[in-house]
């Protein structure tokens, strides 16, 4: 069990939060105000601010320094109170534009007509970094609620989730599972890019063993493998996996993994809905006339469906 955790602390803990840039190393985009209509223009000395903040945050809590860095949090989350939601108005902080734009696909969904501003105020990630805080502190309660509040802020960032999936598991009480399960699938679901796929898989083949499902388990962790080869924590999950149970997995190929996902109701790939979020994004920058950044988000687009034939015919397109 304690090898286990450490692997999934290695695996789903700090190193998955990306400070505001994507893990893909891709284009981000936010936008240079806080309305819905903003233009799509990066708000360059907001960004460097916040980014300061973060990697002055990161070089306290290494230290070992939890004043300093909880107070840096605290700075972020600063006046917070003032933005209150009402029935037709909601404050959010996302991370990138193509979270925002995939906020607005949920709302559309739900029916939901809210008038959403986005704060360029870190406000979720304040909160985030305080339960981090707290979490080194061994206040695993307080870490959780913080948590909760870094979600409020920005409900579609895959990371939070995989977090929370985490934390729940060390709770003081028993943690409940299907809880657990549930934060981890919620972070399979958000995930737009292949690093937070792959973390949030690692999650729920953690899950699958405490189940007794090793055949799930090893089908999560072979799967996360595509998408993040580099990681180290799934291979090592693979051999325990294998060392309880020699015999399993002989057979167990991709396509096999993918079929076996499917009967656990496991996404075994990144849901469609970001693809058509990035195709929306750059029909916005071609009415810009930037061809650059219209490029580089539909590049992004195709790595992650690389048959899309209406990707394709729009990088065909661009001179």
């Amino acid at each position: 069990m304690k090898k286990i955790f450490l692997i999934l602390a290695i695996a789903v803990s700090i190193p998955v939060y990306s400070f505001g840039q994507n893990p893909g190393k891709t284009l981000t985009l936010k936008t240079s105000t806080a309305t819905p209509n903003a233009s799509i223009s990066a708000d360059v000395e907001a960004t460097v601010v916040t980014n300061q903040m973060m990697i002055t945050f990161m070089h306290r809590m290494k230290s070992g320094n939890f004043a300093e860095a909880k107070q840096i949090a605290m700075d972020m989350i600063k006046d917070n109170e003032k933005y209150q939601d009402t029935p037709t108005k909601e404050f959010r902080t996302f991370a990138t534009l193509m979270e925002k734009k995939y906020y607005d696909v949920i709302l559309a969904r739900e029916g939901r007509k809210s008038e959403v501003t986005w704060l360029s105020q870190p406000i979720s990630d304040g909160y985030y970094f305080l339960a981090m805080v707290a979490f080194q502190e061994n206040k695993p309660g307080e870490a959780l609620s913080f948590l909760q509040k870094a979600i409020s802020w920005n409900p579609v960032h895959s990371p939070f989730y995989a977090e929370r999936g985490f934390m729940l598991l060390h709770q003081e009480q028993r943690p409940d599972l299907a809880m657990v399960l549930v934060a981890y699938l919620r972070a399979l679901e958000l995930a737009d890019n292949y690093v937070d796929f792959a973390s949030a898989l690692r999650g729920i083949g953690f899950i699958m063993v405490e189940k007794g499902d090793l055949e799930g388990a090893l089908a999560c962790y072979l799967r996360s493998k595509l998408y993040d080869p580099s990681d180290k924590a799934a291979e090592k999950e693979i051999s325990y996996i294998k060392s309880l149970a020699p015999g399993i997995g002989k057979d167990l190929d991709g396509t096999k993994a993918v079929e076996i996902l499917k009967k656990l109701r496991i996404p075994s790939g990144i849901d469609s809905t970001h693809v058509q979020v990035l195709l929306a994004i750059a029909e916005d920058l071609k009415k810009a006339n930037k061809l650059k950044e219209e490029r580089a988000i539909l590049k992004r687009a195709e790595a992650l469906d690389s048959k899309n034939q209406e990707i394709k015919r729009r990088l065909g397109g661009i001179k």
